[in-house]
């Protein structure tokens, strides 16, 4: 009886094992590390004073998420990129496929290393990565180190975040709408939407910095000619973004659209908080913002 119980155990250990391998796929992972040709030179360049390999690894890959959801929806943020669509895992040649919804085409295939309930290791194609480098490398950001390596292995831990609701995740389609490129010329009642969800994500980011209670919000998984400072908020000059922010409009002309309908956030003077919670302050100074541009260009 002993040694049929044994079996039994055994049994659903090795089932539960097999269900694993792609079951845990499923869930929100983080980027914490990379390994590629030339590592050596590639930590030399961006490593700071006093930092380890591990701790630069992460300050590089902060904040890039790979979300796959279990609609079989994934979210992905690297390198700046921002991509959605559907995901399809194939459990005997371990390639998991990222299809791109957007007109950017930036379909992935990734093959999968090692899954546990913590870790994930993945290499990506060459040939994915190096669109991604070439839509966002720049002096300061050291992403066309990563241009033309014959492999890139990620490694991801498990990001414990849920959230209830789409609309209250940072990296959900929810709040990322204005980052997906359209298949064709939007009219400008388009355009000012695609504006007011850029200006939802930031409200967003720091909602859930103060719902979290984060220690930190990151800027380096996106680009916004709008900048939130501690001592206040700007809009820079399109030039300085137009590489990135046109990425997010079908062309040049609609990208030009909608910086020049967001200049309408400054119509009014802003107000700011006196409060010693700065995502609050934030937040607020958002909210003015978004008031400022729906009154300026209200039907």
């Amino acid at each position: 009886m002993k040694k049929l119980f044994c079996c039994i155990i055994i049994t659903i250990s090795l089932a539960a094992c097999k269900r694993d391998s792609s079951e845990l796929l499923a869930g929100r992972w983080d980027f914490s590390a990379l390994e590629m040709p030339g590592m050596p030179d590639f930590l030399y360049e961006i490593k700071q004073t006093g930092d380890d390999n591990a701790l630069t690894l992460k300050k590089f890959l902060l904040d890039n998420k790979l979300i796959l959801r279990k609609d079989s929806t994934f979210d992905l943020v690297l390198l700046k990129q921002y991509i959605h669509g559907s995901w399809h895992y194939e459990a005997a040649t371990k390639y998991l496929f990222l299809k791109d919804s957007s007109a950017s085409n930036l379909d992935i295939t990734i093959h999968i290393d090692s899954i546990t309930g913590s870790r994930l290791i993945f290499d990506i194609d060459e040939f994915a990565l190096n669109k991604l480098v070439n839509r966002h490398a720049a002096i300061n950001n050291y992403y066309d180190l990563l241009f033309n390596k014959s492999y890139c292995q990620f490694y991801l831990d498990i990001d414990n975040d849920r959230y209830s609701d789409l609309k209250d995740d940072p990296y959900s389609i929810e709040n990322n709408k204005w980052r997906i490129k359209p298949f064709q010329q939007e009219t400008d009642k388009q355009i000012k939407q695609r504006v007011l969800n850029h200006l939802d994500f930031w409200q967003n980011l720091f909602t859930d910095a103060q719902e979290k209670d984060r220690t930190y919000v990151a800027y380096t998984w996106f680009d916004s000619p709008l900048v939130v400072a501690e001592n206040g908020v700007k809009l820079e000059f399109y030039d300085e973004h137009k590489k990135e922010w046109d990425q997010n409009f079908y062309d040049s002309t609609d990208a030009n659209k909608g910086y020049q309908m967001m200049r309408k956030c400054f119509s009014k003077k802003l107000k700011f908080m006196e409060t010693e919670d700065k995502y609050k302050r934030h937040e607020d100074v958002i909210r003015q913002l978004k008031a400022n541009y729906t009154e300026a260009l209200k039907d």
